[in-house]
């Protein structure tokens, strides 16, 4: 009798011991199944948001040093083009439709046509101005054309006496190799109430490859309008970061 209660003992210990490492190793199981499903969803998750263009930018010419940081989102199917300008204390917000009106495989149109609104911070007196815009870009082989018309329209909020402006800007690359661009551009800038045009720059431009995803502008150009004791040289410095 002992014998017997013996061998259920050690028979009842087997089981519990199997029984323990089968829900063990079927717990490892689920919950290593666990661990791929959350990084996958987590890895879909992270190419859905680096999916989302973006770029930044710092420009440096007559109007200062001047901070951009843009994106572009895919809402209930269309594309928008967010857009933020930063300087001193002024900000301006953009938001434009990405009209692709030409797609091919090496050479494509679009259009996206902007309203921006901008800010005086230096004063708690709300919107100061509206920026209708336009931009073209057409892509050719390795050809590159890109255009931006802005009108500036100032709100009886920022001045009565401030003067609506349109500004230009237009430029030509092509492709040298990996790392140049090169071409000419031409920018103005028009006043109205009878003043005209006020500045008309030529010259020409260049863009450097910088890194991964980095460029390095600069423009060096000619003033037409230029004062009388002004030599005329101008330009502009600009660094873009696309991710």
């Amino acid at each position: 009798m002992k014998t017997n209660v013996h061998w259920f003992t050690y028979l009842l210990a087997i089981v519990c011991i199997v029984s323990v490492a089968g829900f063990s190793m079927a717990f490892a199981d689920a919950h290593e199944m666990a661990e791929e499903s959350h990084a996958e969803h987590e890895e879909e998750a992270a190419e859905e948001k680096s999916s989302i263009p973006g770029w930044f930018r710092v420009d440096t010419d007559s109007l200062g040093t001047n901070f951009l940081i843009g994106a572009t989102h895919v809402v209930g199917g269309i594309p928008l083009a967010s857009t933020i300008y930063i300087g001193g204390t002024s900000g301006e917000y953009d938001l434009g439709v990405v009209l692709p009106v030409v797609k091919g495989e090496s050479t494509s149109l679009t259009l996206l046509p902007t309203l921006g609104v901008g800010f005086d911070y230096s004063g708690a007196n709300g919107p100061s101005t509206l920026f209708p815009q336009m931009f073209v870009f057409l892509p050719a082989g390795k050809f590159y054309f890109q255009s931006w018309t802005i009108a500036t329209l100032f709100l009886p909020s920022y001045s009565e006496d401030a003067t609506n402006t349109v500004y230009t800007r237009n430029r030509l690359t092509y492709r040298i190799n990996d790392t140049v661009d090169l071409g000419p551009q031409a920018e103005a800038v028009y006043l109205f109430d009878g003043i005209g045009i006020v500045s008309f720059i030529i010259g020409g431009r260049i863009n450097i490859a910088y890194g991964e995803n980095n460029t390095l502008g600069v423009l060096v150009g000619y003033d037409l309008e230029k004062g009388e004791d002004d030599t005329g040289i101008t330009g502009r410095l600009s660094f873009t970061r696309n991710w």
